[in-house]
């Protein structure tokens, strides 16, 4: 699933805390690794080589010389500070082909089959999450569905507390750790709502309480750097989502007719 990188920020969630410092020192380090010794790497970033050799093991390599191999074809082309513009356009690239790695096109088929079958959509997000829930509810709704945005905790509690089985919970979070998320999906699915997750990483809370989960990919690398959209990868899952909704014949005479009404009323 994508390269190792991107392996690494999926797992990320799921690492030690020692095992964590390995994984920043090689997101931060990359192009300085390929010809390294184990031992000179767990001499530069204080850990063991035992630790190294399970970070290894658990973003599914077998050992430290297959990581390297997996490090090396991961490696991409440094970015020349100054040129502005053309540094943005390649995060954009490198983010667009990180999110394609991780996309799985049946788990989007089978988000919009539920999409379609819902009695009513729910899209809980808080902060900038809240921002990409928003979007959706707007998307959704010029195609003609029932759908409502939640981006407040209270908000979300009372809503998954009246939520049945006819009912889905689209729950956008990056991290997949937000604390106000994950107790309202509880509660949605203990009344029996399907839950969709949008989310970055796997085996998080947020991960283990969804039953379908789009990934996409961390922008952990790219903040690093200096960018500072961190809802790009979400937006492109959108996007994905929003293409195949649109497939249907109902969904795009929905979506048509809305822009009608609108080019109509900005003419009032």
């Amino acid at each position: 699933m994508g390269s190792i990188l991107d392996h690494i920020l999926l797992k990320y969630q799921t690492l030690s805390k020692t095992e964590k410092k390995v994984a920043d020192y090689v997101i931060n380090n990359s192009q300085n690794l390929l010809n390294i010794h184990i031992q000179e790497l767990a001499d530069k970033i204080d850990v063991s080589i035992a630790t190294i050799t399970r970070f290894c093991k658990k973003i599914g390599t077998k050992n430290f010389v297959e990581f390297k191999i997996l490090l090396r074809d991961a490696v991409e082309q440094t970015f020349e500070l100054g040129e502005t513009i053309e540094t943005v356009a390649q995060f954009y690239h490198a983010v667009i082909k990180s999110t394609h790695s991780v996309a799985e096109i049946k788990d989007y088929e089978l988000a919009a089959n539920w999409i379609r079958s819902a009695r009513q959509i729910h899209v809980y997000g808080l902060g900038s999450s809240g921002l990409s829930a928003q979007e959706l509810k707007i998307r959704l709704s010029r195609m003609g569905f029932s759908v409502d945005t939640h981006i407040d905790s209270h908000g979300m509690i009372i809503n998954a507390s009246i939520l049945s089985s006819t009912d889905i919970v689209i729950a956008i979070s990056s991290s997949g750790q937000t604390r106000e998320v994950i107790d309202s999906i509880k509660v949605a699915k203990s009344n029996g709502a399907k839950i969709i997750s949008i989310t970055n990483f796997s085996e998080t809370a947020l991960a283990n309480q969804s039953d379908l989960i789009l990934y996409t990919s961390s922008l952990h690398l790219y903040h690093l750097k200096g960018f500072m959209n961190s809802q790009l990868s979400i937006l492109i899952c959108l996007d994905i989502l929003s293409m195949i909704l649109l497939s249907d014949e109902e969904a795009i005479r929905s979506y048509r007719q809305t822009l009608k009404k609108l080019e109509e009323y900005k003419k009032i």
